[in-house]
């Protein structure tokens, strides 16, 4: 599975960011403690990477997050609707 994969998947099972009224927030900090097993570049630069456009609503394959402030990021609902063989 692709990081992406495991990331979607862990917020479907609720183990990874937690619900607010916006959706599923989850920090960088929360992340990497989720995700040991990436180098920490990698694991610094994902979310960051993933974050949506300003201005833009719609996600693509790669940019699946809005950037809520610094190092906190709301994931866009229709990744939580992906589905992902396990």
């Amino acid at each position: 599975m692709t990081l992406k994969q495991r990331f979607i998947e862990a917020i479907q099972k609720g183990e990874l960011g937690r619900i607010e009224d916006r959706g599923v927030i989850v920090s960088l900090q929360e992340f990497k403690s989720y995700f040991p097993d990436i180098k920490s570049q990698y694991s610094m630069s994902f979310l960051p990477a993933a974050t949506i456009e300003p201005g833009q609503m719609s996600m693509t394959h790669t940019k699946f997050v809005f950037r809520v402030r610094k190092g906190v990021y709301l994931v866009h609902e229709d990744a939580l609707q992906e589905k992902h063989p396990i």
